[in-house]
C-alpha cells in the first residue's frame, strides 16, 4: 500500500511540473503575433436606370437559390402634417396589410405563405422601405406583389382601422419604460418639442386621420422615378433587369423632387430638466447638446473622440464612472451625426435614485476632462482598432453591400464613403481629438435630463440650476360640456342625493368599511369571449385586491396607498403610473366611494338634462372630484336607481375609449343596493360582462392581502 501511495505521489508531482513547464512556456498576449487579415472583397454591384426613372443595384450571388430586393422611396414622417403625426407610418403598415385594388392583404398573406415568401412595406422619419424575400423559382410571383401594392394600394377601412388601434397602444404604452421616456424627451430638448425630429403621435393626431390622407400621401411621393430598388441572389442580370422592367411597366414618371431635408436650429444653453418617475428606484440620466453631420470634415476624429469618452468597456466614462466611482449600472456616451441633419452628443449614466446629483456632476466632469486632459497612445491605438477590427463585417452580407450604396446615394454621399471613413480614422491624431473635443463639446451648455423618484435623490435638482419639471401626461381629448351655472350644480346635487337615498343613503353607505364579491366575468376578444372568476376585496377607503382566473392562468391586481402592483403567470411587477391613475378611477366610480361622498367631501354634480338608457328615462349628471376624476351617471327618472355611468377609459389593448358600464340586476345586500350584474362597453362594443355570485360587506379582511409577496 505504502508503494502505492508514493507512486501516485510522484506521478502528481510529475504532473504539476509538467504544467509549470508547459505555463512558463506560453507567450503573453501583448506578445501574440496575429496572421494579416485576408483582404476584404467587395462584391460588385450594377447601377441600372429604367426608362420610368426608377434606379437599380444588382448583384449576382449563386450560393442559394434566393433572391431578395430592397426598395427605398423617398417618403418620410417629417413630410407629414403636423396636426396628423402618424399618417406616415400608418400609410406604409396599410401599403401592405391592406393588399391592392386587385387583391386583398388576406389574400397575399397566403399565397406568399403557400411559397415561403415574404413582402414588407413601411415608412420611417426620413426614407420609406418596402422588401421582398423569395425562392428563385418563384421570383415572377413575389415582383408582381411588391409592384403591384405599391403602385395599386387599396387602403381598405378596416385595415386601416386596425393600424389606428395599434399606434393608439403604443401611445398609451409610451411612458411604461423609462429608457424610452428617457431618450424620447432628450430628443425634443435638443431639437423642440415640435420639431420634425422630435415630435410623436398623440391619440388627436391618430384620430384625425382619413382614408383620403392615405390615398393623397401614396399618390404624392410614391412614384418610380422616387424610388431605388436594390436586387440580390441567384438571377443573371439581364434577365432581373427585363422582369423588373416589365413589373413596373405601367408605372410613369412624373415631375417630381423630393422636398428639401428641413434644418435644424440650435442654441447652446444650459439647463436643469426633471421628469418624476415615482414608480422606479433608479435614476436615468442623459446631458449633452447638439451633434454633427457625417459630411463634416471632423466627423472622423470626433468617432474617434467618441469612443475613448464613452464607446465601450475600455472608455473613460465606464473606467472612472462605473468601475472606479460605482456611480452607475450603465455608462454611455454618444457624439452622432446622421446623413442630412445634425445628431445628439450626450453622455448618460443608469444610477440608484441615492446618488443622481453626484452621477451627473461624474459625467460633467469627464466631458470637461475630455477637453483638457491629453489623450494616451493607448486611448488612441483602442479607440481606432475598435472600428478597424469591426470593418470586416460591413460585407459580410450582399444586403449590407447593396443597401449602404443606395443610401450614400440617397443622401447625396460618395458610394466610397465607408473607405474614406476607414482610412480617416486611421489618420487620426492625438491632437486631432483633443482639438475637436475643444471646439465641439461644451459642458457648461449642456441640457441636463433626469428620469426618476426625484424625492429619493441625494440632492435636490435644483442644486444643478433652475429647474424645469416636463409634464409627460398623455394628452386625451375631451369631450366639450356645457359651462356649469349655479341652477345646474344646485339640481344636479339635488338628483344626486335622491339617487343616493333610492339605493340606502349615505349614511348606510359610510357604514361599510370593507366588502368582498365573488364573480365570473366574461371578457370579449376578437377570438371569442373568455370566461373566468373573480374575488374582489374592497378596503376602503383606497386598497383594494382583485384575483382573476383565466384559462391561461391567474392574474392578480393590488392596490394599496399609492403604491400598486400585479401578479401574473410571467411574474410581478409594479404598475405603470399610467395603470395605477386607472385604478385610482376605478376606484372614484365605485358605487360605495361614491355614494358617501357629496359637496363636504368635494363632490360636484352637474345636471346635463334628460336622456334615456334602453328606452328608460334618465336624468344626467356630471360627476367630478377634487382630483380631477369624472364621470356622466344616468339615473333612472321614476325610481332615481343608477342605469348607466359614462367615462373615459382603457380598451383591451390600453387605448382611450368611451366607456358605458350598465348597472343591471340591482340587489339589496344588508339595507344598501349594489349591481349584481355590470357590463361594459368600450366604444358601442362589449368589453366586460361580470356577474356577481356573493356580495359580503364588512368582513375579516386579511392585512397580508395588500402586502406585496
Amino acid at each position: 500500500m505504502m508503494r502505492s501511495i508514493t507512486f501516485k505521489f510522484s506521478l502528481l508531482c510529475l504532473m504539476m511540473a509538467l504544467l509549470a513547464n508547459a505555463a512558463s512556456a506560453q507567450t503573453h498576449y501583448k506578445d501574440l503575433e496575429y496572421p494579416k487579415l485576408s483582404k476584404v472583397e467587395i462584391p460588385e454591384v450594377d447601377r441600372v436606370e429604367l426608362d420610368n426613372g426608377m434606379i437599380l443595384f444588382l448583384v449576382e450571388d449563386d450560393e442559394l437559390p434566393l433572391i431578395n430586393m430592397s426598395a427605398r422611396i423617398s417618403v418620410g414622417s417629417i413630410y407629414e402634417p403636423e396636426d396628423k403625426i402618424g399618417l406616415a407610418s400608418i400609410t406604409g403598415a396599410v401599403i401592405r396589410t391592406g393588399g391592392s385594388v386587385n387583391k386583398s392583404g388576406d389574400q397575399i398573406d397566403e399565397e406568399l405563405e403557400s411559397i415561403a415568401a415574404s413582402v414588407e412595406t413601411g415608412i420611417g422619419q426620413t426614407s420609406g422601405f418596402a422588401s421582398m424575400s423569395v425562392l428563385k423559382e418563384n421570383v415572377n410571383t413575389g415582383l408582381k406583389i411588391l409592384a403591384d401594392i405599391l403602385m395599386n394600394p387599396a387602403f381598405p377601412e378596416e385595415k386601416i382601422d386596425l393600424q389606428k388601434v395599434e399606434q393608439r397602444s403604443v401611445i398609451s404604452r409610451r411612458n411604461d419604460d423609462v429608457n424610452g421616456i428617457l431618450f424620447r424627451e432628450y430628443s425634443k430638448l435638443i431639437y423642440g418639442p415640435k420639431s420634425i425630429f422630435a415630435r410623436h403621435s398623440e391619440y388627436e393626431t391618430i384620430d384625425a386621420i382619413t382614408r383620403d390622407d392615405l390615398v393623397a400621401f401614396h399618390q404624392k411621393y410614391f412614384h418610380p422615378n422616387n424610388m431605388m430598388l436594390g436586387v440580390w441572389g441567384d438571377f443573371k442580370k439581364k434577365d432581373m433587369i427585363k422582369k423588373i422592367d416589365a413589373a413596373f411597366k405601367s408605372w410613369k414618371k412624373v415631375d417630381f423632387k423630393r422636398p428639401a431635408t428641413p434644418s435644424v436650429s440650435y442654441n447652446y444653453d444650459y439647463s436643469v430638466n426633471v421628469i418624476r418617475k415615482d414608480d422606479v428606484n433608479q435614476t436615468n440620466i442623459l446631458l449633452g447638446h447638439i451633434g454633427g453631420k457625417l459630411d463634416n470634415p471632423d466627423y472622423f476624429a470626433l468617432r474617434v473622440m467618441n469612443e475613448i469618452l464613452g464607446g465601450g468597456f475600455a472608455s473613460r466614462l465606464f473606467s472612472r464612472v462605473r468601475s472606479d466611482q460605482g456611480l452607475a449600472y450603465a455608462v454611455f456616451g454618444q457624439y452622432s451625426a446622421n446623413f442630412d441633419y445634425p445628431g445628439e452628443f450626450y453622455v448618460g449614466c443608469f444610477t440608484k435614485s441615492e446618488t443622481s446629483i453626484q452621477a451627473v456632476r461624474s459625467l460633467l466632469r469627464e466631458v470637461e476632462l475630455m477637453k483638457t486632459e491629453d489623450v494616451t497612445d493607448a486611448e488612441l491605438a483602442l479607440a481606432q482598432e475598435s472600428f478597424l477590427n469591426s470593418y470586416v463585417f460591413n460585407f459580410d452580407t450582399k444586403s449590407e453591400v447593396v443597401n449602404r450604396l443606395m443610401t450614400y446615394e440617397y443622401y447625396s454621399y460618395p458610394e466610397d464613403f465607408l473607405q474614406q471613413t476607414k482610412d480617416n480614422i486611421e489618420k487620426v491624431t492625438k491632437a486631432d481629438v483633443k482639438r475637436v473635443a475643444q471646439e465641439y463639446l461644451r459642458p457648461d451648455k449642456v441640457r441636463i435630463l433626469l428620469v426618476g423618484k426625484v424625492d429619493d435623490f441625494d440632492e435636490p435638482p435644483s442644486v444643478l440650476g433652475s429647474v424645469n419639471e416636463i409634464d409627460i401626461t398623455i394628452p386625451v381629448a375631451k369631450e366639450e360640456m356645457p359651462e356649469a351655472t349655479a341652477e345646474t350644480l344646485a339640481k344636479g346635487m339635488e338628483v344626486f342625493n335622491k339617487t343616493v337615498d333610492a339605493c340606502g343613503g349615505a349614511e348606510a353607505y359610510s357604514a361599510i368599511k370593507n366588502y368582498v364579491i365573488d364573480g365570473v366575468v366574461s371578457i370579449s376578444t376578437p377570438q371569442g369571449d373568455m370566461q373566468g372568476t373573480s374575488m374582489a376585496t374592497y378596503q376602503l377607503p383606497g386598497n383594494f385586491h382583485v384575483v382573476i382566473n383565466l384559462p391561461f392562468g391567474e392574474i392578480k391586481q393590488v392596490m394599496a396607498g399609492d403604491d400598486a402592483w400585479m401578479v401574473s403567470p410571467q411574474g410581478a411587477a409594479d404598475m405603470p403610473e399610467s395603470q395605477r391613475d386607472q385604478m385610482r378611477a376605478g376606484m372614484f366610480r365605485d358605487w360605495v366611494k361614491l355614494f358617501r361622498r357629496g359637496e363636504a367631501d368635494g363632490l360636484k354634480a352637474q345636471h346635463m338634462g334628460s336622456g334615456d338608457v334602453n328606452g328608460t328615462a334618465a336624468e344626467i349628471l356630471l360627476l367630478q372630484d377634487a382630483e380631477g376624476h369624472s364621470l356622466k351617471l344616468f339615473v333612472d327618472t321614476s325610481t332615481y336607481l343608477p342605469l348607466k355611468q359614462v367615462y373615459q377609459g382603457t380598451n383591451m389593448m390600453g387605448t382611450p375609449a368611451e366607456m358605458e358600464e350598465f348597472f343591471l340586476e340591482i340587489k339589496d345586500i344588508e339595507g344598501v343596493k349594489l349591481p349584481g350584474k355590470i357590463v361594459i362597453n368600450a366604444d358601442g362594443k362589449k368589453f366586460l360582462e361580470t356577474v356577481m355570485n356573493e356580495i359580503k360587506l364588512n368582513q375579516e379582511i386579511d392585512p397580508k392581502l395588500f402586502e406585496k409577496e
